[in-house]
């Protein structure tokens, strides 16, 4: 192993300046370099999107969050809140109803999910995540009053000295065919901005305004539960699900959003996998640049046959040949990875315009990610040189034969 291992090593260094195995070697390595540097930004990449993303989603999901499992709403039961509350770590139960309704204002109309909320709204994790958000008053002079997400607000051409809106609800029943739709008022006194999603299609209004506008009285959509900022979470939601009877779910942020964290998650697979596709195609300059340096080097396989070399180390010369060529492409690519990773962190050098306003590429690199693209690199370097090394094995035992 040790004669394979040096007499590989020379022929890595010494081809001539000027050789075509040379210049094939070269070519080998640096189109290892290349694809492994992009595979370790493109992973990098991918977790910056992800976190990107998931503090997105998590900027309008609740901490913790008890909904039923049968049906939209559940009936509001104090006992159950009383107790939840008595949980160490929970800080305050915002409670919520929803309801999607037709909103007019102008001659214009938006379909729009009303967020009626609880008095105790501002502790809640939706008011604090808030980019904007305009003085929360929700009565006034015996009047309900609401925040409108600012896209809503565009569409309805809402002006502040022009805010009542109208809002149109279906009626529950048959006997409601001359009248189906129940009509009420609304005064949108203010503005919020979180995430365009909930910008565009959400108003928050006092929950009692939403329960007579749906006849939902003392039905809730799902609670959301405060945690403190040193409690532990997990131990939490056990404690709050034991509490709970059949029927209910408390469940965080992560399985709230999980159809979005899988989506992710596959696209992070599939966008691994083909750029993994790419470094195999890299790896093939190694295969043909051994092919040619065992064409190149057969006057040196049969001396080496002759002194007494078996077919085995004549094909670990070659074998190792071509993990070295690799492992010298995969260190400089994982370094130039590494360099232009730290650099995009650091001075944002690639952009993107988000929200009307140009944001570095978000990049997080993680060690898990270069070990991934190595042992990519190692396995694809181990296949592209398992063919040529057993070929110059054969080509020795011809010359050991005659």
């Amino acid at each position: 192993m040790k004669i394979s291992f040096f007499l590989a090593k020379r022929y890595l260094k010494k081809h001539g300046s000027t050789t075509l195995i040379h210049r094939l070697s070269k070519l080998a390595c640096y189109s290892m370099a290349v694809s492994t540097a992009i595979l370790l930004l493109i992973l990098s990449t991918m977790n910056g999107m992800e976190k990107l993303l998931s503090t997105l989603f998590y900027a309008y999901t609740p901490t913790l969050k008890i909904a039923s499992q049968t049906g939209k709403t559940f009936v509001y039961d104090p006992k159950l809140k009383s107790n939840i509350m008595g949980v160490v770590g929970v800080a305050a139960i915002v409670e919520v109803l929803e309801a999607t309704a037709l909103v007019r204002l102008h001659g214009q109309q938006a379909i729009v999910t009303i967020k009626g909320v609880s008095s105790n709204f501002t502790a809640s994790d939706f008011y604090k995540n808030c980019t904007r958000m305009d003085a929360v008053a929700f009565w006034e002079e015996d009047r309900p009053r609401a925040i409108a997400g600012i896209q809503v607000a565009q569409w309805l051409q809402w002006a502040p000295h022009s805010n009542r809106v109208e809002v149109f609800y279906p009626k529950q029943g048959s006997y409601h065919l001359q009248s189906p739709y129940k009509r009420m008022t609304l005064d949108v006194n203010g503005l919020f901005a979180i995430a365009k999603q909930i910008d565009r299609s959400y108003m928050i209004a006092p929950i009692h305004f939403v329960e007579s506008l749906t006849d939902g009285w003392h039905k809730r959509s799902y609670w959301e539960v405060v945690i403190n900022d040193r409690a532990d979470l997990a131990t939490i939601q056990t404690t709050i699900q034991k509490l709970l009877p059949d029927g209910y779910e408390a469940t965080n942020r992560d399985e709230q959003n999980q159809p979005r964290l899988r989506a992710i998650f596959i696209e992070r697979l599939s966008v691994s996998f083909i750029f993994a596709l790419v470094l195999l195609l890299a790896s093939l300059h190694i295969f043909f640049m051994l092919c040619m340096l065992i064409v190149h080097k057969q006057k040196d396989i049969a001396i080496l046959a002759s002194l007494g070399a078996t077919p085995g180390q004549i094909g670990k010369i070659f074998f190792y040949n071509g993990l070295l060529v690799s492992l010298k492409g995969m260190v400089y690519g994982l370094i130039i990875g590494c360099v232009l990773g730290f650099l995009q962190q650091k001075f944002g050098l690639v952009t993107f315009i988000r929200s009307g306003r140009r944001s570095p590429y978000p990049i997080a690199m993680h060690g898990v990610d270069g070990l991934y693209t190595a042992m990519a690199t190692i396995l694809f370097s181990f296949l592209a040189s398992l063919w040529p090394a057993k070929r110059a094995m054969q080509l020795a035992s011809k010359l050991l034969k005659r």
